[in-house]
């Protein structure tokens, strides 16, 4: 299982299990420190199931891994959790068959945030000549799938301090995938069209795009109750197994 992980680019810090092989007492994956980018996906295997895996309690969590640097607390917890081992015994990847009840939950704090999109910004804006000197983020709930988002720029053009404003929507959908819609700029006009000529050329990609939010965890999950919360931290939840 762990080779199968470790195929995927993603090398987890433990794997415990409890019991006796196949059926066990506990499975528990540990990502913890796990470094992952935009591109990432966990891997899938093709060919025929290798068995079948069931667990009263599993567990897969990373508190925290990291996403393009920023850390992220994702955790999956499952009772009574049977799971199909897909592709090569020995390389294989774990489809999700079916739970008595389960959660999940990926949370981010809002300074983990800002700290993304500052190395974003900054990484963008250099090459313009501009230097992006701070970042804030506020979020505003817009109903229990979707956030609006206002990220406040400081940059440095030249000699002198202007501030730019990408707005936007996030959004969640059914696949517990985040999508991105409704991106604009503003702010000063000097620095917003020195800046728009590059940002809006990329903001027209990101428009509409898509973020699998489970990427590294198993593959059939079935979620219902899907929330997003806005506190100190960007929280996404929901919940699956059961009766819908």
């Amino acid at each position: 299982m762990k080779r199968g992980f470790d195929a995927g680019g993603v090398t987890p810090r433990a794997i415990v299990a409890e019991g006796a092989f196949p059926q066990l007492a506990k499975l528990s994956i540990d990502l913890t420190g796990a470094q992952l980018t935009r591109d990432d996906r966990l891997r899938s295997f093709s060919g025929a199931d290798s068995g079948i895996v069931s667990a009263e309690q599993f567990e897969m969590f990373g508190e925290p891994l990291y996403f393009e640097k920023a850390a992220v607390e994702a955790r999956l917890e499952g009772k009574s959790v049977e799971m199909r081992l897909t592709g090569d015994p020995q390389v294989g990847s774990l489809v999700l068959k079916q739970a008595e009840s389960g959660t999940v939950s990926v949370k981010a704090a809002i300074e983990a945030l800002e700290g993304l999109l500052q190395s974003l910004a900054a990484e963008a804006a250099s090459k313009q000549g501009i230097e992006v000197k701070k970042t804030k983020l506020t979020l505003t709930q817009e109903g229990p799938r979707a956030v609006a988002f206002r990220a406040e720029v400081t940059a440095k053009v030249f000699i002198m301090s202007a501030a730019l404003a990408l707005t936007g929507k996030l959004e969640i959908d059914d696949d517990f995938n985040a999508r991105l819609s409704s991106l604009g700029l503003d702010g000063d006009a000097m620095v917003t069209n020195l800046a728009g000529g590059f940002l809006k050329p990329r903001l027209q990609q990101l428009e509409g795009r898509v973020f699998p939010l489970l990427a590294i965890l198993p593959s059939g999950l079935h979620l219902r109750d899907i929330q997003v919360v806005v506190g100190p931290a960007l929280q996404i939840q929901a919940r699956f197994g059961g009766a819908a």
